[in-house]
């Protein structure tokens, strides 16, 4: 059986790696020219976990961890107004959690694929014809194919979702915000950091800052804003929505790179009735991106790419086995999706009533007889998102 995967981040890495262990021949095409650098810094945890273990890339990946003493959120001045140790979080996950980039796991997961999966950069699809049993592409070449499945993995501005399903509008479900991220070089910013990963949060927006190598700083801003487009000039929008703010601010938003350099987005969730059609099915963020406000992006792509190879390993019937695919992992989705909505006005507060009830709470997290309310959060079961026989 022959499976081609569009896109080669983190959801069609880990597919790739689950469908050859099922014995699937498997090509990959990716859009990009190469492997992608940089990337926000996530939390790893939860269902992701247990893919990474089961699929034998977790210690390659724990290599990577990145050492957080705390997790501060300052206001506009700096000042801490609450804060939680890093250990109690990876207490609260039962040591499974750390902290990465995605660009790191998207290397170790590269580095971790057979060598007859062959990828091709630079090119994407521009056709798809589903068939009795069969896909037909037509890559940006003009080259015609066939295979027993095509796997959408190209994120959440899907190329594949567009011309199987239809236009993203139909699917982008936008949560009042946007974000960027970049990174730069100073000495004056990581010493105001002190080794911390610490966020401002004002009214409506938040800088998120952490020094992940010597002096090198990973940022990123959200900011409340409507529609779906991206600013002509984002270094220019950038300034005028944080330039006013006090602390390191200031360094942070003169140390941006030229356009091409940040990487900016809307935040949003994509919502739909089906994953699949005929043979076509989408993971990851192409299918169910539960947004940066809910967190375990990376953890449900990874989960989604692993129970696609169990469930189709030694199907008889792949039409059944997507169906089985999608109705065992939908509800777990939309789950997360929920909190990720009720988590947006508390995540970036709304009113300074938000920010504060968030302080209060973050600042009992500490306290030893509240363990339980910070489980809750990692309370993600990993066990629905296996699907072995």
């Amino acid at each position: 059986m022959r499976a081609l995967i569009c896109g080669a981040g983190i959801a069609g890495l880990t597919t790739a790696l689950a469908l050859h262990r099922a014995g699937w021949s498997v090509t990959m095409i990716e859009k990009a020219q190469g492997l992608r650098a940089g990337g926000y810094m996530l939390d790893f945890f939860g269902p992701g976990y247990e893919a990474a273990q089961d699929l034998g890339v977790i210690e390659a990946l724990q290599g990577h961890a990145r050492g957080v003493g705390r997790l501060d959120f300052v206001d506009a001045r700096g000042r801490t107004a609450s804060s939680m140790a890093y250990e109690r979080m990876i207490e609260a996950a039962d040591g499974k959690l750390f902290p990465i980039l995605r660009g790191d796991i998207e290397r170790e997961l590269h580095s971790a694929l057979p060598g007859d999966v062959h990828i091709s950069y630079g090119t994407d699809l521009t056709e798809v014809e589903n068939r009795v049993g069969r896909v037909v592409v037509t890559t940006r070449d003009g080259k015609r194919q066939d295979f027993d499945l095509l796997v959408g993995a190209d994120g959440i501005h899907s190329q594949v979702r567009q011309l199987v399903f239809g236009p993203e509008e139909q699917f982008i479900r936008p949560l009042g915000f946007h974000t960027a991220a970049y990174f730069f070089e100073s000495p004056r910013v990581a010493e105001a950091l002190s080794g911390d990963f610490k966020m401002m949060t004002v009214r409506d927006r938040m800088v998120g800052l952490y020094e992940v190598d010597r002096h090198r700083i990973m940022s990123f801003f959200v900011m409340r804003a409507d529609g779906l487009e991206r600013p002509k000039d984002v270094r220019k929008a950038l300034g005028a929505a944080f330039g006013e703010l006090d602390w390191i601010v200031p360094d942070v938003l003169q140390a941006a790179p030229d356009d091409g350099g940040i990487y900016y987005d809307v935040v949003a969730q994509v919502a739909m009735d089906q994953w699949h059609k005929g043979r076509t099915i989408l993971v990851g963020d192409a299918a169910y991106a539960v947004s940066l406000l809910a967190g375990q992006g990376a953890s449900l792509a990874m989960a989604g790419g692993r129970a696609l190879g169990q469930v189709l390993d030694g199907a008889d019937d792949v039409g059944a086995a997507l169906g089985r695919f999608e109705a065992r992992l939908r509800p777990l989705v939309q789950d997360k999706q929920q909190a990720g909505r009720r988590m947006a006005n508390w995540f970036v507060p709304a009113t300074p009533l938000h920010g504060l009830v968030r302080d209060i709470g973050v600042n009992a997290m500490n306290w030893p007889l509240l363990p339980g309310l910070m489980g809750k959060f990692f309370s993600v079961s990993a066990k629905g998102f296996s699907l072995a026989r």
